[in-house]
């Protein structure tokens, strides 16, 4: 029994030097430089505020079907038809929320986007591997409609990033905050984005990393810029729960809708994350992608800090408590 205890901890130990090894290699290669012609980018047209004012989404290498934004689509399965992504066609979800802060009374737009997977690798490390995983931007608008602060957030609730705009009174900003570039967790992006209009004329490019889905940045759009463009849907945010069987005629949700599972997405299992988050953060589920409910009295808190004492401050659903928590008095 002691050579087998002995065994089993030299074979954790073993792990877990693996695993800071391979964690510390996957920050390092966070800023290798990808060339223009290996990116591809997703716009979207339309007159609506949510058409007018959505952000450009650029990915790295889209010959690999993980890094393109792709559609939820019905698909039999051993007799059994459920919701799967398909990374041949795009669509980005949206949708509006207002909300009263302590300066103004302003609105959300928010965009939300999946992708098949993150891969796993070892080397460097991918911790969020996992399937059906997203990322949301959200675009704070104030009452004049200018564009004042940038959120970007996965759908899971991890690597939050703010960016305000110079819209944003300073006063606003949390203190100590710098207007130069930030860390987000080996990510370089911009402390502020200085904008003359809104986003309308000048759109908002988030460049997303290659299999992470990372944001590894955020600018305005220039006519310099010479990627790949292709159209993507935009659709209501509700679709994602009301995903239409053409063969059936009925719809399935995006969301489990039942047991220990309501309002997580189908198939986002995050086994690393368990393995070596969940413990400490006291949640088993930890870093699977969930459902962003309309307040706090519908679906499960997306909490944003990892601090189990700070699941209510940290929750998205709630956001003006949720930006005062960070810092922010909007």
């Amino acid at each position: 029994m002691k050579c087998q205890a002995y065994l089993l901890f030299r074979y954790i130990s073993y792990i877990f030097v693996i695993f800071i090894v391979s964690l510390m290699s996957s920050c390092s290669l966070h800023h290798t430089n990808v060339p223009e012609s290996n990116l591809l980018s997703y716009d979207v047209d339309g007159d609506s505020l949510l058409a007018q004012n959505a952000p450009t989404f650029v990915i790295e290498r889209p010959g690999d079907d993980w890094n393109r934004i792709a559609s939820p689509v019905i698909q039999e399965n051993h007799r059994e038809r459920k919701v799967t992504l398909d990374s041949d066609t795009a669509t980005i979800y949206a949708e509006t929320r207002r909300w009263k802060g302590a300066r103004d009374v302003y609105t959300n737009l928010i965009y939300r986007v999946h992708f098949t997977k993150i891969p796993f690798r070892l080397i460097p490390f991918n911790l969020t591997a996992g399937k059906n995983v997203g990322l949301m931007v959200i675009i704070t608008i104030n009452s004049r409609k200018e564009p004042v602060l940038v959120t970007t957030v996965h759908t899971c609730g991890c690597y939050l990033a703010f960016i305000p705009t110079s819209h944003l009174d300073q006063h606003s900003w949390p203190e100590n905050w710098k207007s130069e570039r930030q860390r987000i967790y080996g990510e370089i992006l911009p402390g502020m984005l200085t904008i003359e209009q809104g986003f309308e004329e000048s759109p908002l490019v988030l460049l997303l990393r290659e299999s992470t889905h990372r944001v590894k940045d955020v600018h305005l759009h220039s006519d310099s810029e010479s990627q790949l463009h292709l159209q993507a849907h935009l659709a209501p945010m509700q679709s994602l729960s009301d995903i239409e069987d053409g063969d059936q005629g009925i719809t399935h949700s995006f969301f489990e809708t039942e047991g220990s599972r309501k309002d997580y997405v189908i198939d986002s299992h995050k086994i690393w994350e368990r393995l070596f988050i969940s413990w400490w953060a006291l949640d088993w589920r930890v870093g699977e992608d969930k459902r962003l409910g309309q307040d706090t009295s519908d679906g499960i808190v997306f909490y944003t800090s990892l601090k189990p004492w700070a699941r209510r401050e940290s929750d998205l659903r709630d956001f003006a408590n949720f930006l005062q928590y960070w810092g922010w008095n909007l």
